[in-house]
C-alpha cells in the first residue's frame, strides 16, 4: 500500500453517533439532524455540501419519504445537495461509499452521510414483516418466508452440510456481547456464558434469541472531505478511506447455485482489496456482517478468512470490535454507518474501552438481505 499522505485522499473527519436503543422520545428527523451536528462539530465546522442518508425502512414504518431534504434541513443545510439510498442493511454503507465517490472524484469537498432507522415505535409484527419485503417479495416473501426463517434455513444447511452441532454458533454471539460491553453507544451490555446459551429460547431453531441481532432505533453520521480540506486545527487522527465497493449476489436463495456461499461479500471485498491494493495481512480489525451469527461465519469464509465449514473457529482476529449488530444492536439501514464510526474510532485510538491497541487499517462490510448486497470499505490511518 502507498503509506504517503495526498491532500486529495478521502478521509473521515467528524463522527457523530446516537446511541442504538428504544427511542419513543424523539422523531426520526430530531435523531439524524442531531447525529449530522455532532458529525459537524467533531470535523471542527466543515460546510457540507451534501448529505446523503441510508435508510431501509422510514417510507413505512416512520410513513416518511424525501428523508434527506427532511433531515438536511433540520440540520440547518438548506440548500446542500440530499438525496436516500436505500439498500436494505447495506443502506448506511451504500450512503457512505456515494459520500466517498462524491468527494474522491472531486464534484464535491464535504459530504456527510448519515445512516438511521427507527423501528421500535412499531409492533414487533410490523416491524418484522417490513423487513421481510428485503426478500424477494413474489418467490419468498409471499410464499412465507422470512428473514430469520431464511437465516435459520443456512445455519441448518450449513449444519447439516459440515456435520455441526449449533453450539458452533454460540462463539460470534458470545464475542460480539462481550465486545459491546464497552461500548457507550450499544444497546446492550451484557456478558454471555455457555450457560445462558444453554438457556435461549431457539425462536429460529437452530438459531437462539442471542444468534438474531435486535431491531433497533439509531442514527451515525460521518463527514467526509479531502485531507487537504481538514482545518489545520484538526484535532482528530484522520481515517483514509482507501478502498471502497459495492457488490450484489442473487437475490432470492433458490437461485443461488450454492446456497452457504455469500457471492456478494466475496465479490465486493475482492473488488475493495484490488482498489486499495493491500493484501488482508495488512487488516488489523475485521468489522463484517452480523445480523444473525451465520450471516458472521458465511461472511467470514467467503471474504476468505476461512475454509467453508470454519468459519465459526477462532482464528485470532479482531471482529466486531465494538459489538457489531448482535451486541450493539442493528438499526438496519443504519449499521453500516456505524460500522464505518467505530472502526473510524479504533484508528483514531478513540474507542474507550473498546480499544484494540495500535489499529492502523479496518475492514468494514456491510449485508443487505441474506447476502443479496454487499458494501465493503477498507480504512487506514
Amino acid at each position: 500500500m502507498n503509506s504517503e499522505i495526498n491532500s486529495d485522499d478521502a478521509v473521515i473527519a467528524g463522527i457523530g453517533l446516537y446511541p442504538v436503543g428504544e427511542h419513543w422520545d424523539i422523531s426520526l428527523r430530531t435523531m439524524g439532524s442531531r447525529a449530522v451536528r455532532a458529525a459537524i462539530a467533531d470535523c471542527g465546522g466543515l460546510e457540507p455540501q451534501g448529505v446523503f442518508v441510508g435508510n431501509a425502512f422510514a417510507s413505512i414504518l416512520s410513513h416518511q419519504a424525501n428523508l434527506a431534504a427532511l433531515i438536511a434541513d433540520e440540520a440547518g443545510l438548506s440548500g446542500a445537495e440530499a438525496c436516500s439510498f436505500e439498500a436494505a442493511g447495506a443502506s448506511g454503507g451504500a450512503a457512505v461509499r456515494a459520500a466517498y465517490l462524491a468527494v474522491k472524484s472531486g464534484f464535491m469537498d464535504c459530504v456527510v452521510a448519515l445512516g438511521i432507522e427507527k423501528i421500535t415505535e412499531n409492533t414487533g409484527t410490523k416491524a418484522a414483516q417490513t423487513q421481510d419485503l428485503t426478500l424477494n417479495y413474489e418467490y419468498e416473501t409471499m410464499a412465507g418466508m422470512s428473514i430469520p426463517s431464511g437465516a435459520a434455513l443456512l445455519a441448518r444447511r450449513y449444519m447439516v452440510e459440515h456435520g455441526l452441532e449449533r453450539d458452533v454458533l454460540d462463539c460470534m454471539s458470545i464475542n460480539a456481547y462481550s465486545q459491546a460491553c464497552g461500548n457507550p453507544n450499544a444497546f446492550y451490555h451484557l456478558r454471555l456464558n455457555e450457560e445462558k446459551l444453554q438457556k435461549q429460547a431457539l425462536a429460529n431453531a437452530p438459531l437462539g434469541m442471542y444468534d438474531c441481532a435486535a431491531l433497533a432505533d439509531g442514527a451515525a453520521a460521518l463527514v467526509i472531505t479531502r485531507m487537504g480540506k481538514l482545518h489545520d486545527n484538526f484535532s482528530h487522527l484522520p481515517v483514509r478511506i482507501i478502498g471502497s465497493a459495492n457488490a450484489i449476489a442473487p437475490l432470492s436463495l433458490h437461485d443461488r447455485r450454492n446456497l452457504l456461499h455469500y457471492g456478494a461479500c466475496a465479490a465486493s471485498a475482492e473488488k475493495a482489496f484490488k482498489h486499495a491494493d493491500i493484501p488482508q495481512s495488512e487488516v488489523d480489525i475485521w468489522e463484517v456482517w452480523d445480523a444473525f451469527s451465520i450471516d458472521a461465519i458465511l461472511s467470514r469464509e467467503a471474504i476468505g478468512l476461512a475454509p467453508s465449514g470454519e468459519g465459526w473457529k477462532a482464528d485470532g482476529r479482531y471482529y466486531a470490535s465494538m459489538g457489531g449488530c448482535l451486541g450493539r444492536g442493528n438499526p438496519v439501514g443504519a449499521s453500516g454507518a456505524y460500522q464505518a464510526a467505530e472502526a473510524a474510532l479504533q484508528i483514531r485510538g478513540e474507542a474507550g474501552d473498546c480499544q484494540i491497541e495500535n489499529v492502523r487499517t479496518a475492514f468494514v462490510q456491510c449485508v443487505g438481505g441474506l447476502g443479496g448486497t454487499a458494501v465493503t470499505h477498507l480504512l487506514s490511518r
